[in-house]
């Protein structure tokens, strides 16, 4: 950044520069920064002098950019994109007017994006923020207004409002159901939480035979195990909440009537610390009816 500043004194003169450039005009790019047009003009002019080169060719009424002009224009429109994405990414939303929704990647993907929409039919007023990581959160530490966690109830600093319970049984395309479990290729999902089940652990609590065989597929993302499965790949472990959906639209079918009912179900939480404001309240209530839809 030293450096930077080295070559270039102002970096307000390179924004209005990019303005200009990007609008193709000193009195469009004054009127977007809320300055005279002379001021513009100034600014550009002191960069070509810092540059020793004209970005602009000047005309009646008209500027075009140089060539020098345009490669700079290039690389200042992708560096300040850059940066307002950076921006908006790490900005936090101003409280009340956002509600922030965390919850595992195969969550947020399987279950709460393809029921989004009808909320958002429901409740085009209500912003959302959806944060999906498999690292966990901590309501007590995180911007969190609604989180649906899979473990066992209490959990530190929350509360539970409703929560959704899980079967686990094998799932594959509807080409290979017609073969045992045994003849499958297995697929499986990398996953270090004590709460996941693997091939083994399924297999015995369902009094299965022991599965001694290795996976001939891994994953570290169960997204992808799942989308391997649909593509005939072998069988997968299905969460009923998670391929509920594929079940239904024929993608996947289940293979043989062994489950599992998990200890751990589903936990819609919120903090302990605040109340929930009126649009987190709205987003609660839906997801709690979507809750209790969704086991019946």
């Amino acid at each position: 950044m030293a450096g930077f500043r080295r070559e270039v004194s102002s970096l307000g003169a390179l924004a209005t520069f990019e303005a200009a450039a990007r609008l193709q005009g000193f009195t469009r790019a004054a009127e977007e920064l809320g300055v005279t047009q002379a001021a513009v003009s100034r600014q550009i002019k002191l960069l070509e002098d810092e540059l020793n080169i004209a970005l602009f060719l000047r005309g009646h009424r008209k500027v075009a950019l140089t060539p020098a002009g345009l490669t700079l224009s290039r690389a200042l429109t992708g560096a300040f994109d850059q940066v307002s994405e950076a921006l908006d990414t790490i900005r936090r939303p101003a409280e009340g007017k956002t509600v922030t929704v965390a919850a595992t990647l195969a969550f947020t993907h399987f279950w709460l994006l393809p029921r989004l929409p009808a909320f958002r039919a429901a409740h085009p007023e209500v912003q959302l923020r959806l944060v999906s990581q498999d690292s966990g959160f901590d309501l007590r530490r995180d911007a969190v207004d609604v989180l649906v966690h899979y473990g066992r109830p209490p959990v530190d600093g929350a509360r539970c409002l409703a929560t959704l319970a899980e079967r686990v049984f094998p799932v594959c395309a509807p080409d290979l159901a017609g073969q045992p479990l045994e003849a499958l290729p297995l697929i499986s999902c990398e996953w270090t939480e004590p709460t996941w089940m693997g091939w083994r652990r399924w297999a015995q609590r369902a009094g299965m035979a022991p599965v001694t065989r290795r996976s001939a597929l891994r994953f570290s993302q169960y997204s992808d195990a799942i989308y391997a499965a649909i593509g005939g790949e072998g069988a997968a472990l299905g969460w009923q909440a998670l391929v509920g959906m594929h079940l239904e639209d024929g993608r996947l079918v289940r293979l043989g009537e062994a489950e599992v009912v998990p200890d751990e179900v589903n936990m819609l939480l919120v903090p302990v610390t605040r109340r929930p404001g009126k649009p987190a309240q709205v987003f609660i209530d839906w997801l709690v009816g979507a809750f209790e839809r969704a086991q019946t």
